[in-house]
């Protein structure tokens, strides 16, 4: 018997269970799928940014971080808004969730190493923005023109909460739209470790179906729906008398949910699926839920 991935597991493996959470809008996220219709998720091996090995090699500049991971999250950004069909006013109007849990990690390493070493001289303040998190989530909402509510979580669950958020915005009616984006560029496991990680970025458009049942009103179809948004671990919708609920590390990659999402797309499944991660879970059915 193969094991299935916990972040893929059917909706008919998990017996029926409510959330215990303090709003009623999160109790009540399974009534109204909210459409998916656009997803895209892309990895490729990048360096994170290293000191140079002699002294003498040092510029006489402050060091700067060459910005990688912000780009390669636009670009994945971009691939999934142009999938969704949107006409530019639907794309200024829209909201943006990105999903964070240490992908910015790598540069607060480097930042680090040089205030140990070298000096603060030597760091360009540029170094500074590119360590948070919420940087990430400000460089999809000006690149791309982004008007709506904006928000980056972080923690194992936050690949899973961020789908499920941005389904409640988009239910609430603050957003017509949601953007929902995620990063994984885990740091090397020493100082001396030389290998070269892989930087995932993944980016899903919610509530932009063309169906007309309140998920957007947009152009494209949506093949898939989100619903029964289900937060856990530390997440603030969780009571404090609940279990915390399972957290899988600082390590946890939150774009996994969506790369189970890709596959379950490709499967033309029509079984809904649950994705799970960092204690939180939330199911996807096929179509617009109907």
């Amino acid at each position: 018997m193969t094991d299935t991935p916990a972040s893929e597991l059917p909706v008919s493996d998990f017996p029926a269970r409510g959330a215990s959470v303090r709003n009623t809008s999160a109790r009540g996220a399974a009534a109204a799928p909210v459409g998916l219709v656009g997803l895209t998720v892309s990895s490729a091996p990048v360096p994170v940014p290293r000191l140079p090995r002699l002294t003498e090699e040092l510029p006489r500049t402050p060091l700067a971080v060459r910005d990688l991971l912000r780009p390669a999250l636009l670009a994945t950004a971009e691939t999934a808004v142009a999938e969704a069909g949107l006409s530019p006013d639907e794309v200024r109007n829209m909201g943006c969730v990105t999903a964070s849990n240490g992908a910015t990690a790598a540069t607060g390493t480097y930042i680090a190493q040089v205030l140990a070493g070298p000096g603060p001289r030597w760091l360009a303040p540029e170094c500074f923005l590119y360590y948070s998190p919420h940087a990430l989530t400000g460089e999809l909402s000006i690149a791309l023109d982004l008007d709506g509510h904006a928000v980056t979580l972080t923690g194992a669950a936050a690949g899973v909460d961020a789908l499920g958020y941005a389904a409640l915005m988009v239910r609430s009616g603050r957003c017509r739209s949601v953007l929902v984006s995620a990063a994984h560029w885990p740091r090397p496991a020493t100082p001396d470790d030389e290998s070269v990680p892989l930087l995932t970025t993944a980016a899903a458009i919610l509530g932009s179906g063309g169906d007309g049942d309140g998920d957007g009103g947009g152009s494209v179809d949506s093949w898939g729906g989100v619903t029964g948004w289900r937060p856990g671990g530390n997440h603030p919708a969780v009571r404090e008398d609940d279990p915390a609920g399972s957290t899988d590390g600082p390590g946890t990659d939150v774009t996994a949910p969506f790369a189970a999402l890709a596959r379950w797309r490709a499967s033309r499944g029509t079984r809904g699926v649950e994705l799970a991660g960092g204690g939180s879970r939330l199911t996807v059915v096929a179509g617009d839920g109907t």
